[in-house]
């Protein structure tokens, strides 16, 4: 691989990363805007197609609900010219700020394994499909 291609590999894996820190401090829009304009986000058992779709499902979300996206084993490839493959394992983490048992301690909620394809637009690296799926379940069963 030249320095060229391990650089927009690199740019496309540094997109799940600002996806993830984008979500977790609620800054929607940006999310949104990181969807290519037909870009599919398989979420929470909907297709969610574009930035539009995006953005709505997310303006949903509970004011209440604070999550942390721990990316990890982050592995990207280029799979044709302009679109690039990205691998990882997510761990979601989830506390509330509205006095509720889960307030003191951020809860483990998944680990995902997960895998996004990503266009190259004019606008950089705009994901074309984002899916997942639950690698091992959380930790309901602990004592």
């Amino acid at each position: 691989m030249n320095d060229k291609t391990s650089l927009r590999c690199e740019d496309a894996a540094a997109q799940v990363l600002n996806f993830f820190a984008a979500l977790d401090q609620r800054r929607h829009d940006d999310v949104a805007q990181l969807m290519a304009s037909d870009g599919i986000w398989h979420r929470q058992g909907r297709a969610l197609t574009g930035p539009a779709d995006v953005a709505a499902a997310l303006a949903e979300r509970d004011p209440a609900r604070e999550t942390a996206h721990i990316v990890t084993n982050l592995r990207a490839e280029l799979t044709d010219a302009g679109r690039a493959r990205v691998r990882f394992y997510l761990l979601a983490y989830e506390s509330r700020t509205d006095g509720g048992p889960q307030e003191a301690a951020p809860r483990l909620v998944a680990i995902r394994s997960c895998t996004d394809e990503l266009v190259h637009t004019e606008s950089g690296w705009r994901f074309a499909s984002r899916a997942s799926h639950r690698h091992l379940p959380p930790e309901a069963h602990a004592r």
